[in-house]
């Protein structure tokens, strides 16, 4: 469903009886997912999506936490939630694997009793790379500071016109991601140096920290690809690479993955094959309050997709559930 129509389902109140309006959405569980969550402007996530500061995020869950029953993925999974039809589960998690989640989240998290799961990409950890669309983030935001001469070098490689730049950044994908390296070179711009200034991404160190607190991990893919661009076999070798290579590295007792970007375009034959073959334990998508064909896989809500608060964000998703609900339609198609 495209954001109008998201946003337009946003703006349609709900009933007074936010519980009524739970149950009759035959609504079980919740899962939302945010990135970051920070009051410093972060230039690499900025142009890109909008970031709940501190207090947002501290309203957002109180809110949530009127309506729904915080629980572990891993408690979820076992089937020992005791089912209470006022206030169904809700696992939280996050993608990226980005600091914030140690330095801003996991304290608002600990004050609050509320558990959470953080997807993280292998190839990421420590700051030893970047995703590609961070990258774009950070190069529309030099481009208002660099001379012609280099917006006319990155025109050359990006095979566009200078007025064109921005837009044509900002559709790179993941097949052609080699080329946001290129463009910053032109222009003497550096992802490590910038790494280095503003650390990005969790360390091995603050994984551990945040696993003796309780907080479970999952995979993301390595690098964050859009699955729906490769071969099935590459996809099934990709997940299963990132979540053992995940496994290993910190003695995790489970196999979640939640995909990039969506499942959208990915066969249903790739993911049977993942639950046929134990690759994973539980998978995830984006595509907020549908239900989908297998008892461990589940849409995930993005909460900050049309920067809305929880409230407006889990109205918006409860209206649009029970119409599709009264259309037949609400099972995932990809």
């Amino acid at each position: 469903m495209s954001d109008l129509f998201k946003h337009i389902a946003s703006l349609i109140p709900g009933p007074m009886n936010m519980q009524r309006h739970i149950r009759k959405s035959k609504l079980d569980v919740i899962f939302p997912f945010y990135h970051a969550v920070s009051d410093r402007e972060l230039p690499h996530l900025k142009h890109l999506y909008p970031i709940r500061t501190v207090q947002q995020f501290k309203l957002d869950l109180d809110y949530m936490l009127q309506y729904f029953q915080p629980v572990k993925m891993s408690e979820y999974l076992s089937g020992n939630i005791p089912a209470d039809p006022n206030r169904p589960p809700m696992v939280l998690s996050f993608d990226d694997g980005l600091i914030q989640c140690y330095e801003d989240v996991m304290p608002i998290l600990i004050s609050r009793g509320v558990p959470a799961t953080f997807f993280l990409n292998n190839a990421f950890i420590d700051n030893m790379s970047m995703f590609f669309r961070f990258k774009v983030s950070l190069l529309v935001e030099e481009l208002g500071k660099i001379t012609p001469e280099k917006k006319y070098r990155a025109a050359q490689l990006l095979h566009c016109d200078v007025r064109e730049i921005r837009s044509r950044l900002m559709n790179v994908n993941y097949v052609e991601r080699e080329i946001t390296d290129q463009v910053a070179d032109s222009w003497g711009f550096s992802y490590t140096e910038y790494m280095r200034r503003e650390p990005v991404y969790l360390t091995s160190i603050h994984i551990k920290k945040m696993l003796d607190e309780g907080f479970e991990f999952g995979s993301h893919g390595i690098d964050h690809p859009l699955f729906a661009l490769l071969k099935r076999q590459v996809t099934i070798d990709h997940i299963r690479s990132s979540v053992e290579g995940l496994r290993k590295r910190y003695g995790l007792d489970h196999k979640y993955f939640a995909f990039p970007f969506t499942d959208s375009g990915v066969e249903d034959s790739t993911i049977e094959h993942l639950f046929r073959n134990n690759i994973i334990d539980a998978g995830f998508g984006t595509a907020g309050l549908k239900d989908d064909k297998w008892p461990g896989y589940f849409q995930r809500i993005p909460m900050e997709l049309l920067d809305k608060d929880a409230r407006t964000t889990l109205r918006g998703e409860i209206n649009r559930r029970r119409v599709r609900i009264l259309a037949g339609s609400n099972l995932t198609k990809r």
